[in-house]
């Protein structure tokens, strides 16, 4: 443990900052308290307390086993403008003490306040925790650009273009995020593969009669089966989580899995290879996203056109 570790007043401010600037946004999931004290440098207890203070105030709402999440916060501007205003007026004084002018501070100011006008609001859409961090990842990486991740179940009654400046989602999700955006021109479809190890492991199975694909969606069953139908020669039997009998596994020595399919581990026990669909961008989209979040974004701020540019 840190021998200085930061209290629970340090950790609440560090949070509540986070909350009111946006950097968590609502509906948002706090990061695991493990996660935010190895960042903070505090301890898991003391940051568990600094998110109950949170919870109790009504800033964010605990769920168990799954987390903390924002809630949208009502009045919460005056507090905003207190927490930034003592922030900025603790800095410039530390800088005066430093020996620093108002002009060389105004011209910092100035200076920064330039890069955060160009700073860009970007969210990727999953609809899974294990997908959304693997392609918020691949998506920064690609661009640069520091993105919030948002799950699909958790955005439900939200305008996700009304908070952020570009949507970026899976294209076989485009019809999720339909009702969670007000302008389907904000949305960048993002053109996802499987990885070359998945691709691996369908074609170490390929001289086995059978498989099973499993998916929790009619949509993710078909795109599942015309990926693993390029490498497997056998039978494609399926299985839509909820709706179809469990019996189709019965004997099936490889079953190919999505990861937002939740099946019971019993119901899995006898299976002899599982196989986790893992995704990846298209290379051959990677060179033009960052051009392609930039249009769309310069079309709302303007009357450019959203797809130019499109892969």
């Amino acid at each position: 443990m840190n021998e200085h570790a930061i209290g629970v007043e340090e950790v609440y401010n560090h949070l509540f900052e986070r909350i009111l600037t946006g950097r968590y946004p609502v509906g948002s999931r706090l990061p695991s308290c493990r996660a935010l004290a190895s960042e903070l440098g505090s301890n898991s207890s003391t940051v568990d307390r600094a998110i109950g203070r949170l919870a109790s105030q009504g800033r964010v709402r605990t769920v168990a086993r799954r987390g903390a999440f924002v809630e949208n916060l009502t009045g919460s501007e005056a507090d905003a403008r207190t927490v930034v205003s003592g922030q900025v007026e603790e800095l410039l004084l530390r800088a005066r003490r430093l020996g620093f002018t108002a002009d060389e501070l105004t011209t910092m100011v100035g200076t920064v306040l330039q890069r955060v006008d160009s700073m860009r609001r970007i969210a990727v859409v999953e609809c899974n925790e294990r997908d959304l961090r693997n392609v918020q990842d691949l998506v920064q990486r690609a661009i640069e650009v520091e993105v919030q991740p948002v799950l699909i179940h958790e955005a439900k009654g939200r305008l996700l273009d009304q908070e952020f400046d570009a949507v970026a989602v899976p294209i076989f999700h485009l019809n999720d995020v339909a009702d969670l955006v007000g302008d389907i021109d904000q949305v960048v479809e993002l053109n996802l593969v499987a990885s070359p190890v998945t691709l691996r492991q369908l074609i170490e199975v390929r001289d086995e009669e059978r498989l099973v694909v499993v998916a929790p969606s009619t949509r993710g069953v078909q795109w599942m089966t015309a990926i693993v139908g390029q490498y497997f020669p056998g039978q494609i039997d399926t299985l839509h989580v909820g709706v179809d009998d469990l019996s189709v596994l019965d004997g099936a020595p490889v079953v190919v899995v999505n990861n937002a399919a939740r099946v019971s581990e019993d119901v899995l026990v006898g299976i002899d290879r599982l196989i986790s669909i893992e995704w990846e961008l298209d290379s051959r989209f990677v060179p033009t996203l960052r051009s392609r979040i930039e249009n769309v974004i310069a079309a709302r701020n303007g009357h450019i056109d959203p797809n130019r540019g499109a892969a």
